[in-house]
């Protein structure tokens, strides 16, 4: 499985905002610090009522990461937590939260993150190809596809393949198929999945050695 890009590596840290700021000090200032720290494009105005219900977003800023690398980041501040939006890769929103966090904490005399933070969670959506098909699942399957090749005059494949939890609500799903409006000749698959980018990549592996052994 080759990676030919990642379209979200989004890292969601869990905690109280109201923990991080338990003696509710006015944070304004810190809307200039972090635009001054990463170079925020896009940020709320300094007039503007924080609305945290709705999330305070920080959007084109800068990050360099642990190899030298410059990288583009949004951040979001909720009441519940903290997202961060990466295209690199999860490990670098991590670190960019974990910096953030620990610099906020020193310039404005608060809480260590790590005291707070009651859950990590992720989203991963990568762009992949391959050389193997789906089809190699189960061969008969191709019967199928036949049929409806044949029906309609163009050619049909299996296209697709998820994995859900055995629950309702909104839980983690790994999702596997073919990229929209992009002909199967050019091998090109998006994955989406509730993990780190490089367990993503692993479980992408994982699956490629499936398909060969088919």
């Amino acid at each position: 499985m080759r990676l030919l890009s990642v379209n979200l590596a989004q890292s969601i840290w869990t905690c109280s905002i109201f923990e991080l700021n338990p003696k509710g000090k006015s944070l304004y200032p810190l809307i200039p610090f972090l635009i001054g720290l990463y170079k925020f494009r896009r940020f709320p105005s300094e007039s503007q009522l924080p609305d945290y219900s709705k999330g305070i977003k920080f959007e084109d800023g800068d990050f360099k990461n642990s190899e030298g690398n410059i990288i583009n980041i949004t951040l979001t501040i909720h009441t519940n937590g903290f997202v961060v939006d990466t295209r690199s890769s999860t490990k670098d929103s991590d670190a960019f939260l974990a910096e953030m966090l620990t610099q906020l904490s020193k310039d404005f005399d608060l809480p260590n993150y790590e005291q707070i933070i009651r859950a990590k969670n992720y989203v991963s959506n990568l762009y992949v190809t391959t050389d193997k098909s789906l089809e190699l699942i189960n061969p008969r399957l191709k019967e199928i596809s036949k049929y409806l090749s044949d029906t309609f005059s163009y050619p049909f494949e299996i296209a697709s393949i998820h994995f859900w939890p055995d629950e309702t609500g909104n839980r983690p799903r790994f999702i596997f198929e073919r990229v929209l409006n992009v002909p199967f000749v050019e091998k090109k698959y998006y994955s989406s999945a509730a993990l780190q980018t490089n367990q993503h990549l692993e479980l992408l592996n994982k699956f490629e050695e499936i398909l060969s052994a088919s």
